[in-house]
């Protein structure tokens, strides 16, 4: 390390032991903890592998490993003041299981108040205080100016066995085997897989039934199968199999209750497949790998149709910590450090752990619940360790009380809820075998129990209080499914209709607003019931933030936590948030916040969280806002002929009109929608104004006459409530000119934009109902809509259409909350206003376009006039300068709310 990157390196270490010095062991504090040390020493965290993305197969069971740098450091973090030799233990034992490519030369553990640096290849050990960092960064020069080029990695075995049960699942389908039960027959098979490789079954008895039970060429392994299925669901007193099958043990829970088809032969091909799959070691495969095998199963057409869609595990944390994990680890260490009555609460905590009640109302194949279930295990096991203090335990069933009966689920498609009662059964199997390592006594939970609450149902259309009583629901949660209000179907529109039928503007939502008004509804039975959904993020913009927020806050929702918009880590790539909400109002609010839509949060506590998600309270705007609230003249769309193209004309059109009939010339004007205003050379149109047109001249225009009589014919056509304007042909259906100075906004626009570009033309362009118009606007109302003020406003309350600017009239124009401004201010923004459209026009004389001139890059001295018009716009706001577009929009909100409620 050189004296330039040690001093920079020192700084960073000191600003980190300023910072994290009093962090104990909430799960977002370890992973912030780990990320800021790592940068300190030029490490980008996004390069690091986290623990639930790394696992390490130890004994059979699958061990997540905190934080990994392949071949050079892992990072073992514990609660604070935890025992470190505890913790060396089982990074050391990390360490054995690692590949050789990963194999690390340091070993750091940690427990935010120690750091323990272990060098494997000298056996050289450090221990000091964190505060003491700075003194030893030289122990750390193996991570300065280290180039780490590390992906995220997927389980392989996951991912193989993902891809070999779709395999298996459309072979199935090959051999004409009916659908259901291959649906069935798959998650029958999945679970034993499992239990064959993670102590439910004896190693390798299923694998070997298939090898020595069932034909080679296939014909019996269905019916072989089903034997099978019957035994497993047969308690060992009444079976009367031969030995080979009497050795199974008993599982219950309903899986194999129902009988599998049997008499359909199968192929060689398909058994040696199965047989081949078995051959994976399926005690390394995760629970929540079902989603994807349940996607793979699915066809494109159905996959699209529910808007389906599956996630990772550290997507699923941000919902878990933020809902329920993080309080209860910081009530359990409350608990946990009294000095009086500590005892007692512990067991009381307990009690409330095996209370609570957890609800997905779209639950898929299961992720949510099964890894809400994973942690809510994990944090008893927390718990029980300090109940018993050391004490020797004969039965550990006895201890444990959160069960998978706790969890509730709700799901459409029926193979999905056969295979996240599976999923959960088998997460419920990984914690047991946990449990008996932790506590060093054999505990597994068979037969099974048959609490795994997940009922096949619309969501929607079911009352949730049939699945499970309100009075005892405590958290709902779930990613319910992604269809935007212009995609679903007729069905969809008509089943969000029913959940809200009096509330206006439902059929603008997104087809995710039916679970949170249903979720909300809830809430009024049992205020104590929270709740976080991911969302895709148009539900926070536009109107469908102002039309479910405004049905919200009837019943006194309130956003306590917060993810703004960030990529959802799958294939489709679609942009979610993550809302959470109760009746409850906090606070202290969390609002997290992405400088990269596909990297990590930054972590913000808040007063407030509003229906954009920023940290301002609800502005509730009034969708159908009729006039401008500072008083400004009125935008409308432009005009809309209903002319079947028989005005439309394209420029050969025109010229060979106007070559035949000289004066027409003054009768067809340039035609403008959104793409002829931002490129009108390539996108040139007209349009014939044949009201204008005398009528003896029209007599004599025999071309003309033909036009008008097609509009006419044409009409006659339509829908019923426009047909009586075949009797008025010569008009438009909606007339918007007014033959004055018009100002044009496009009604989309790229959200990268620094200004929305907008058109101010002469009173000869026609409008069409592809843009909006203001007539007979002045320079000053141009200036204004033309500012980096505006645009943010328009970033605020518009709506998105994959990140471009949605523009309207009502949220977005009437909204906008212009300042008080005197005539010399006016003349100032009028002759900026003057000089930008002077310059564009040099532009376009040059053959550029609208669009050339807003792109990435803009004319430095067109760019230089619009930031000398900010600065002249944003002093009539306030005196002292805006540092930031978050400042901008916060005091424009401000405004905006002085405006409306003035009166």
């Amino acid at each position: 390390m050189n004296n330039e990157s040690r001093s920079e390196v020192l700084n960073k270490a000191l600003a980190f032991v300023k910072e994290h010095e009093n962090d104990r062991d909430e799960k977002q504090q370890a992973q912030m903890w780990v990320r800021d040390f790592l940068e300190a020493f030029g490490v980008p965290y996004q390069k690091i592998k986290l623990g639930f993305e790394w696992r390490v197969n130890i004994d059979g069971n699958t061990k997540f490993v905190d934080h990994l740098i392949n071949g050079t450091l892992l990072i073992e973090m514990k609660s604070r003041d935890k025992d470190l030799d505890k913790a060396k233990s089982q990074a050391y034992r990390y360490v054995m299981n690692l590949s050789n490519e990963d194999l690390p030369r340091y070993v750091m553990i940690s427990n935010f108040k120690r750091i323990r640096l272990y060098d494997l290849s000298s056996d050289g050990t450090w221990d000091f205080l964190i505060t003491d960092l700075p003194k030893y960064i030289d122990l750390f020069g193996f991570l300065v100016g280290k180039q780490i080029n590390v992906a995220i990695p997927k389980n392989p075995v996951n991912e193989k066995a993902a891809k070999m049960m779709e395999t298996l699942h459309k072979k199935l389908l090959e051999s004409k085997y009916p659908r259901n039960f291959a649906d069935l027959l798959m998650t029958r098979i999945v679970f034993c897989l499992f239990a064959d490789d993670s102590g439910i079954f004896k190693q390798d008895q299923f694998t070997n039934y298939l090898r020595n039970e069932t034909r080679e060429d296939g014909s019996d392994l269905v019916d072989r199968l089903a034997v099978l299925f019957q035994v497993l669901n047969t308690t060992e007193d009444e079976r009367f199999q031969a030995d080979v099958l009497k050795n199974f043990p008993y599982i219950n829970g309903g899986l194999f209750e129902h009988p599998q088809l049997t008499g359909l032969p199968l192929t060689k091909e398909i058994r040696t497949h199965l047989i081949e799959t078995s051959e994976l070691d399926w005690s390394r495969i995760s629970p929540v790998i079902f989603g994807s095998m349940f996607e793979a199963a699915m066809d494109d057409t159905r996959r699209h149709n529910l808007g389906a869609h599956y996630t990772s595990e550290i997507n699923i944390m941000k919902v878990i910590d933020s809902l329920f994990l993080e309080d209860l680890k910081e009530e359990f260490e409350h608990i946990r450090k009294l000095k009086h009555g500590r005892d007692r609460r512990l067991l009381e905590f307990h009690d409330k752990l095996s209370n609570l009640k957890f609800l997905d109302p779209a639950c898929g194949s299961g992720n949510f619940l099964i890894v809400a279930y994973r942690e809510l295990r994990r944090l008893e096991h927390e718990v029980i360790d300090e109940i018993l203090h050391g004490q020797a335990v004969f039965d550990i069933g006895e201890l444990i009380k959160v069960e998978v009966a706790q969890f509730y689920g709700l799901e459409v498609v029926p193979y999905a809820v056969s295979i996240a009662k599976v999923g959960l059964w088998l997460m419920d199997h990984l914690m047991n075998r946990e449990a008996s390592e932790l506590f060093g006594r054999l505990f597994l939970r068979l037969p099974l129990h048959a609490g795994a609450n997940v009922v096949n149902a619309d969501a929607l259309q079911v009352d949730w209080q049939e699945i499970v009583t309100t009075g005892e629901l405590n958290y709902i949660l779930g990613n319910p499914p992604f269809l935007g209000a212009k995609k679903m179907s007729k069905e969809s529109k008509q089943i969000l209709k029913e959940v809200a039928p009096k509330m206006k503007g439902i059929s603008n939502l997104d087809f995710v607003a039916g679970w949170f008004i249903k979720a909300a509804r809830l809430m009024q039975e049992n205020q104590n019931i929270k709740s976080s959904l991911v969302s895709t993020n148009s539900i926070s913009q536009g109107i469908q933030a102002t039309l479910l927020w405004r049905e919200l806050r009837t019943m006194n929702i309130n956003i306590n936590f917060a993810h703004q918009t960030f990529s959802w880590n799958n294939e489709a790539n679609v942009m979610v948030v993550i809302i959470g909400f109760s009746t409850q109002n906090q606070k202290e609010k969390t609002l997290f916040t992405y400088t990269n839509k596909k990297g990590n949060p930054n972590k913000n506590v808040v007063s407030s969280i509003n229906e954009y998600l920023i940290d301002e309270p609800f502005l509730l705007i009034d969708p159908n806002t009729r006039k401008q609230i500072s008083g400004y003249p009125p935008m409308t769309l432009g005009s809309l002929p209903l002319d079947n193209q028989q005005y439309i004309l394209l420029e050969d059109e025109k010229n060979e009109i106007i070559k035949k009939y000289p004066e027409m010339v003054n009768y067809i004007h340039p035609y403008f929608g959104s793409q002829e205003l931002l490129e009108p050379n390539k996108y040139k149109r007209f349009i014939i104004y044949a009201k204008d047109i005398p009528f003896n001249r029209l007599m004599k225009m025999l071309e003309i006459q033909k036009r008008v009589e097609n509009v006419k014919r044409f009409r006659s056509t339509v829908a019923q409530e426009d047909r009586k304007l075949s009797k008025t042909p010569l008009l438009f259906k909606r007339d918007r000119y007014w033959k004055q100075k018009v100002l044009i906004v496009p009604r989309t626009s790229s959200g990268g934009r620094e200004y929305v570009p907008m058109g101010y033309y002469d009173e000869n362009v026609i409008v069409s109902d592809a843009a909006y118009q203001v007539a007979d606007a002045s320079l000053l109302l141009f200036g204004f809509l033309e500012s980096k003020m505006h645009t943010r406003w328009i970033n605020l309350v518009s709506g998105k259409l994959k990140g471009d600017f949605r523009y309207s009239n009502t949220l977005c124009y009437n909204t906008f909350p212009f300042p008080p401004i005197n005539s010399k201010n006016k003349i100032r923004v009028e002759n900026i206003s003057k000089q930008i459209l002077d310059t564009r026009e040099k532009y376009f004389n040059e053959g550029n376009s609208l669009r050339d001139l807003y792109g990435k890059i803009m004319p430095t001295d067109l760019l230089l006039l619009h930031e000398k018009l900010d600065k002249v716009i944003e002093t009539l706001y306030r005196k002292k300068a805006f540092n930031s577009d978050e400042e901008r929009v916060k005091h424009l909100i401000k405004v905006y709310q002085k405006e409306v409620y003035k009166g």
